[in-house]
């Protein structure tokens, strides 16, 4: 009776998905900047903090003056975000830079081509759990070709993602398809990204977006036909227990 009995109690169960919130930020900063001229009285690249976004946020090349160094320069900027979704959420930013590619004059060799890295941070509070808490970093080269062409960044793959990997977990939530996605401020196909070479002509401002899909992590949950199963099953080895002991039950002659 009893082997009979343990089908019922390993019934199949289904997946219940329920919406999770996530919460988080992410930001970024800019460090290493090499191959240009970048100290001096006569500079033609630099690092500077910006008031929306904190400090080391933005990369600043050349200028639109043959007097003045960084006047009207082209600006890579890294965001600071709030990611805030509620699963199951496609296409959520968790990365942002912004770029005004500024049509400056030839004056050094030196901006033909040069680099800078890019640290990317994300921390997410809900839910709790695992985390990414860290920083991604991206070494960037940017080339600046004599204008009009537009300028070109290099260097921005997913096998810089060295904590991510392109998918990682939260507790209940998978963060999975991160990609990177072009906000053109002149129209679609303007500026491009193509074989992580993201393109913008001059006076253009574009941003480039990590982002990523965020769906609950289904969790085995018994349905009610579960349930009935599982009463059932434990009624019928309460009855076969009381009737082993009674079988087993001595039996007391009459006096």
């Amino acid at each position: 009776m009893i082997s009979s009995v343990a089908p019922l109690l390993l019934a199949a169960t289904f997946s219940a998905q329920a919406q999770i919130n996530v919460q988080g930020t992410s930001w970024g900063t800019f460090s290493n900047l090499s191959s240009c001229d970048n100290s001096g009285s006569d500079r033609d690249c630099r690092i500077v903090s910006t008031t929306a976004n904190g400090a080391n946020t933005q990369v600043q090349w050349g200028s639109t003056s043959s007097h003045t160094d960084f006047r009207d320069p082209s600006t890579l900027t890294a965001r600071d975000l709030n990611i805030s979704a509620v699963t199951n959420a496609p296409g959520v930013t968790i990365g942002r830079l912004d770029w005004y590619n500024s049509a400056t004059l030839r004056l050094d060799s030196s901006l033909d081509v040069f680099s800078v890295r890019w640290t990317l941070g994300l921390n997410f509070t809900a839910p709790t759990g695992s985390d990414v808490t860290g920083s991604e970093q991206f070494a960037l080269t940017i080339r600046n070709p004599i204008n009009p062409t537009g300028d070109s960044v290099y260097g921005l793959s997913f096998t810089d993602l060295t904590n991510l990997g392109g998918s990682f977990s939260l507790n209940g939530v998978s963060v999975s398809n991160l990609r990177y996605q072009v906000v053109d401020g002149l129209g679609a196909g303007t500026s491009t990204f193509s074989n992580n070479i993201w393109y913008n002509p001059e006076y253009n401002n574009a941003s480039l977006l990590i982002v990523a899909d965020f769906s609950t992590v289904a969790t085995p949950v018994p349905e009610p036909e579960t349930y009935a199963m599982l009463l059932a099953g434990l009624g019928l080895l309460g009855f076969a227990t009381r009737r082993r002991r009674a079988q087993k039950a001595p039996v007391l002659s009459p006096a």
